[in-house]
């Protein structure tokens, strides 16, 4: 019986990183519609909060940045800074499972540019899996598109960070190929955080104003969110771009039970019928992936002739 490689336990734990931080950010993104404080006001506090923890961490562990590593990593700070801008405002707009839903159609999106960029194999049982996925997130967006949260406003706001994580995720894929994760991690939160702040004094949204209960808020979402990213970038290293987006997913459905629980957004039939698609398609492709990569694995084994 051939023993179990490293670089399949590596995978799976890449893709278990990857759906940690799916659920993590599910759940801690209600806690921007229940804020008070406008999206950008909360995106700025978030940021600058978050770029201190991880400024801490890095010079407690003794590491420091190079220049090399900021130039590496700042281009994803300021696309994950205008990310953050238009996901944040589209969830002060329409319903949280809505903008999750916008956000899954990521992976078609991918699908197209990883082979070219990153020299990753994407056959056709792939491309059909990501097909049948995005029919269930059709059927979600039908579902919550007629719900009292939904707008057309948000939902053009969830394009935008549609397209702007989408960069982000690629660009971080290259740049994690040669910067480690927390170093990565620090100056992209440094970076973007200085992409926001303009961008909020410039839409009229104050920089102050948080009362306590912000504060709490905000510590807490800065927490989860922070380790959903650092899972991810730590990941990419080990996963697959294609896979680990097609991984993400789950959002969705993620998003809205975490909606309907913590916020009382409704959960229609269509939206249950497309989220049970969306799963299925996803053990599908998570199972495809190990299986090949235990494959991989057992040849790796096998005497060379």
């Amino acid at each position: 019986m051939a023993r179990s490689h490293p670089q399949t336990r590596s995978v799976r734990l890449g893709a278990s990183a990857v759906l940690t931080a799916v659920g993590i950010w599910g759940f801690t993104n209600t806690l921007i519609k229940l804020s008070d404080l406008q999206p950008l006001t909360f995106a700025v506090h978030r940021l600058w909060l978050g770029s201190l923890i991880l400024l801490a961490v890095l010079y407690a562990t003794g590491r420091r940045l190079s220049w090399r590593t900021i130039r590496s990593s700042a281009p994803g700070g300021a696309l994950l800074g205008i990310e953050i801008c238009f996901f944040f405002s589209a969830i002060k707009h329409t319903s949280i499972a809505d903008v999750a839903v916008i956000s899954a159609l990521q992976p078609a999106i991918v699908l197209i540019v990883a082979g070219p960029l990153f020299s990753e194999r994407v056959g056709r049982r792939e491309i059909a899996w990501t097909a049948v996925s995005l029919v269930g997130v059709v059927l979600v967006t039908i579902g919550s598109s007629g719900t009292p949260a939904w707008s057309l406003t948000g939902d053009l706001l969830a394009v935008g960070s549609l397209v702007s994580w989408t960069a982000y995720f690629l660009v971080s894929k290259h740049a994690r190929a040669s910067v480690p994760t927390l170093d990565y991690m620090t100056v992209v939160f440094v970076a973007a955080t200085f992409v926001v702040a303009p961008l909020a004094l410039l839409t009229g949204q104050p920089l102050g104003g948080v009362h306590a209960s912000d504060v709490l808020m905000l510590l807490v979402f800065v927490a989860g969110a922070s380790a959903g990213h650092l899972l991810l970038a730590w990941a990419h290293s080990s996963v697959d771009v294609s896979a680990s987006s097609l991984i993400m997913l789950a959002q969705p459905v993620v998003s809205s039970v975490a909606a309907l629980l913590i916020l009382g957004e409704p959960i229609t039939a269509l939206t249950v019928a497309g989220g049970a698609i969306v799963l299925a398609a996803l053990a599908a492709i998570v199972a495809k992936t190990t299986a090949a990569g235990e494959h991989d694995d057992v040849e790796a084994e096998l005497p060379q002739t």
